[in-house]
């Protein structure tokens, strides 16, 4: 059946692949004599500015839309409340990043033994707690070229406060070169023209890391 190719694709190929519309028409279920449920999800989703709009979504609401009983929009209404459930509890497991040491923890064993230099990007809110974690960047032994906005990304689209940068250095010597300079001295001028705040800009060595935001070498 057509309202059964949601189910299909996610048994075949997994949750991953469905559309917005996929996931909204399982929900849905069923289809009445008068219209199919995917045609009901893709008016569902033709109503909507975007798909976060649907947490506004009441019960009278849904059911405006043709086909969509008291309890189908109840069963929307729940499936939507238990995803803003699960993205709190894991939003409040993510850790605090109030010091360089806190963000040197969070990441120095997976860069400690790197060959190449890589760039990370965390997202913070204003209290500090990390939003998101983006390895953003794989250079060479001695260097990395990043583009300045590709840096501002994930921060823009989780509504981070600030961002924090961690790369390492192969050779061991935490010390920051002049790139280094230059790339945290350009971030900050972008930070502030986007109202996103660069917190710091950390660099691990062989048992030490530099902070920008303490002006020193810090050994472990």
């Amino acid at each position: 059946m057509f309202e059964d190719k949601p189910r299909e694709k996610l048994i075949k190929y997994g949750v991953s692949v469905l559309t917005n519309a996929d996931i909204i028409a399982l929900l849905l279920r069923t289809g009445t004599k008068n219209s199919n449920v995917f045609e009901m999800s893709l008016e569902l989703m033709n109503r909507l500015s975007s798909i976060q709009h649907i947490q506004n979504f009441k019960i009278e609401d849904f059911k405006a839309i043709p086909g969509i009983s008291v309890a189908k929009a109840t069963t929307l209404i729940a499936a939507i409340e238990l995803g803003r459930r699960v993205y709190e509890h894991k939003r409040e497991e993510q850790p605090f990043l109030r010091e360089s040491t806190d963000i040197y923890k969070l990441l120095y064993l997976e860069v400690s033994n790197l060959e190449k230099e890589n760039l990370f990007i965390l997202c913070i809110d204003i209290k500090g707690r990390l939003l998101k974690k983006d390895h953003v960047y794989i250079g060479t032994s001695t260097a990395i070229h990043v583009s300045i906005k590709d840096l501002f990304k994930s921060a823009i689209l989780v509504g981070a406060y600030g961002i924090i940068l961690v790369h390492n250095h192969p050779s061991g010597d935490s010390r920051p070169s002049y790139s280094d300079d230059t790339l945290t001295e350009k971030l900050k001028q972008a930070g502030q023209m986007l109202s996103i705040e660069v917190v710091d800009h950390l660099i691990i060595g062989k048992n030490e890391f530099y902070s920008y935001k303490g002006g020193k070498v810090y050994k472990i």
